[in-house]
């Protein structure tokens, strides 16, 4: 039995990378994978969309996501899917939604004589909940919580709760926004505890339009307190809010938990419906992920 508990502890050594992840002494760095197929193609934006920042769906109206999204196929790749919403209710009010659910590569386990068993595939979740407030016609604030969890053996599972609060200022095509993301309790492993990929964050948008066309540039960044930074540009053109071609670039730097990638995405909308995809590039690990989404707005 203690042969079979050393091996299992081994085991969650060697997969540690899904608990804190090889650029950070973070835990739980999937806490910060962007998981939508817009925001995504724009290099990760997060700050002013209501998908992600409740104070945002008072100013940015209701949305509601599902994704499939491969994610980083160069390195502890994993199978996500995802629901995010944003939703708006009445004039002040709104709430912000995240389920996802993923699934990272398989493994053969072993028990005390060596003998191969079972085979055991790691999992990670993520729920959340927030609401947002307009104070005015022009600033508001919003908090969420969210649950993690990664299961990478049967005797070694990992949580945490952690929480975003946000300031918005929004008038006219512009929307600015600072906060903090990702606060939470640390992970313990064995002896050592892992802190959450925390940061102070701020990020800035702004939409112009032309005709049936309409442009949206945003940039996003983090300090994160782990050490490191990140950073994401990206913009969007419209047409006849119909059809878009999206493009962004991210930086991370020092223990930022995602590292430096470009993108470019695709979206067409109808009847409010939209249908977007994203590619990431630009980087060994998370060079060919693509995430396609399915959701509607009202």
């Amino acid at each position: 039995m203690i042969m079979k508990k050393n091996i299992l502890l081994t085991l969650a050594v060697a997969l540690l990378p899904v608990i804190a992840s090889a650029q950070t002494s973070a835990a739980l760095p999937f806490l910060r994978i962007n998981r939508d197929a817009k925001t995504s193609a724009m290099g990760g934006i997060e700050a002013v969309s209501g998908l992600y920042n409740p104070a945002a769906v008072p100013f940015t109206g209701s949305d509601v996501t599902a994704s499939y999204q491969m994610w980083a196929p160069g390195g502890a790749k994993s199978t996500n899917i995802n629901v995010l919403g944003g939703i708006k209710i009445g004039k002040r009010l709104g709430l912000n939604v995240l389920g996802a659910y993923q699934v990272g590569q398989g493994y053969t386990t072993y028990d005390a004589s060596g003998k191969a068993g079972s085979t055991f595939v790691p999992s990670d979740l993520v729920a959340g909940l927030g609401v947002g407030f307009a104070i005015t016609d022009f600033l508001s604030v919003g908090v969420n919580a969210k649950f993690a969890n990664s299961t990478l053996a049967a005797d070694a599972k990992y949580s945490a709760f952690a929480g975003d609060a946000f300031v918005m200022f929004a008038k006219g095509g512009l929307k600015a926004t600072v906060g903090v993301a990702s606060l939470g309790t640390p992970v313990k492993s064995g002896e050592t505890s892992y802190s959450l990929p925390s940061s102070a964050k701020a990020g800035v948008g702004y939409t112009a339009g032309f005709g049936k066309s309409a442009v949206d540039v945003a940039a996003d960044f983090d300090y994160f307190f782990v050490g490191g930074i990140g950073a994401a540009l990206g913009a969007q053109y419209a047409w006849n809010d119909m059809v878009f071609v999206r493009a962004g670039f991210h930086v991370g730097s020092g223990n930022a938990p995602i590292p430096t990638y470009a993108s470019l995405g695709l979206g067409v909308k109808f009847a409010g419906f939209h249908i977007d995809a994203s590619w990431l590039t630009a980087n060994q690990v998370l060079g060919n992920t693509i995430c396609i989404g399915l959701g509607y707005a009202f």
